[in-house]
């Protein structure tokens, strides 16, 4: 296993230095005094595979770690909706059946704790940790008393929660520590790439007509920051339908053929709908049509498939589960020397987990 997880050191190194546009992700979400909680995400990246994974309630989880982290096991007690792409288990973000939404976003200047007491898993572990064990915001942050990423994680992130209750949280790690900007140091319900202060820093400047010049990295996240922050803040006043508001949204935040998701969570009726860069037609997923048992059978669809409805889904499988990981490592070329070895750890993960019966 340790040299299995030296290949992160390769991973992390390849994703540094690779060009910003890979980078470039926008989430928002929209609220009014009618109990509608919308969730917007655009995924950016260099390709647009990927699988929508049924997660299951009662399962047994050991991380996927490497020394010297110590290994940490949970059961998890919601199941989930989750989109994937570098395997199951290992997703970029979703809904569980509480109602809560997380997504991550690319965040340069994120610095993970160094280890301590607590467990560490890796950035995309710990998103799918959340939506096995977490109902509220409230209850993400608080996992920070236990638990942190790991520094040994391949991409910095940063994140955007919201629960149904409304509560709405910017996570970042700033200097080796969690800082959250939720409540009144929340002005504006969107994230881009940028440290949130960053881009409310940049806003301002905009909107007072300063002729201070920002990076080009910082005009396009920021200048994204910026029109979803303003179209969230429309919303209430143009009394617009909520779902199709948020795709207006994330088309105007688009960033071209690079832009191979747009997601919207709807977290009050429990309705995904998503559409793709392949495979443009909006499709919706009602999370109540699922079972969530952890004795019913593991599936999923490729995200480009018309089809969506339980019946369509695939049973899960090992081969599937390999090279959908293969194929991103093979067709981003800031991935494609990911050692063959962790390849093949990665998609035999999910073979660890067993169902816990009450």
């Amino acid at each position: 296993m340790n040299a299995l997880f030296r290949s992160f050191a390769i991973a992390i190194l390849l994703i540094l230095f690779s060009p910003s546009p890979a980078k470039a992700c926008t989430t928002f979400v929209l609220r009014n005094n009618d109990g509608t909680i919308v969730f917007g995400r655009n995924f950016d990246f260099p390709a647009g595979l990927g699988h929508v994974h049924i997660n299951k309630r009662n399962l047994q989880k050991t991380s996927f770690i490497s020394p010297p982290e110590k290994p940490m096991t949970w059961v998890s007690k919601y199941g989930s909706i989750t989109f994937n792409q570098n395997g199951k288990e290992l997703p970029y973000g979703g809904m569980n059946e509480a109602g809560l939404v997380i997504e991550q976003m690319w965040h340069q200047e994120a610095k993970y704790p160094e280890m301590d007491e607590r467990y560490g898993l890796t950035e995309l572990q710990w998103i799918q940790y959340q939506l096995d064990n977490s109902a509220t915001v409230e209850d993400v942050i608080n996992t920070d008393k236990h638990l942190r990423i790991s520094a040994t994680s391949v991409a910095t992130l940063h994140f955007l929660v919201s629960d149904t209750s409304g509560n709405v949280a910017v996570i970042e790690y700033i200097n080796g520590k969690m800082h959250v900007h939720s409540g009144k140091e929340l002005p504006y319900t969107v994230l881009a790439n940028c440290t949130y202060d960053v881009s409310l820093d940049y806003k301002k400047h905009k909107e007072a007509g300063s002729e201070i010049a920002f990076a080009g990295w910082t005009e396009n996240s920021s200048g994204r920051f910026t029109t979803a922050a303003v179209m969230t803040e429309e919303f209430a006043v143009k009394e617009a339908e909520p779902v199709s508001y948020a795709f207006e949204i994330l088309d105007k935040v688009s960033q071209g053929p690079a832009t191979q998701w747009s997601i919207i969570y709807d977290l009050a009726e429990r309705r995904i709908h998503y559409k793709t860069h392949k495979n443009p037609e909006i499709r919706t997923l009602n999370f109540h049509d699922f079972d969530y048992d952890c004795e019913s059978e593991m599936i999923f669809i490729d995200i480009d498939q018309k089809a969506n409805q339980p019946g369509d889904f695939k049973p899960y499988s090992h081969e599937a589960n390999f090279n959908i990981i293969n194929n991103i490592c093979n067709s981003v070329e800031f991935l494609n020397q990911m050692p063959m070895e962790y390849r093949k750890a990665a998609a035999a993960y999910p073979e660890n987990i067993h169902c816990i019966t009450q």
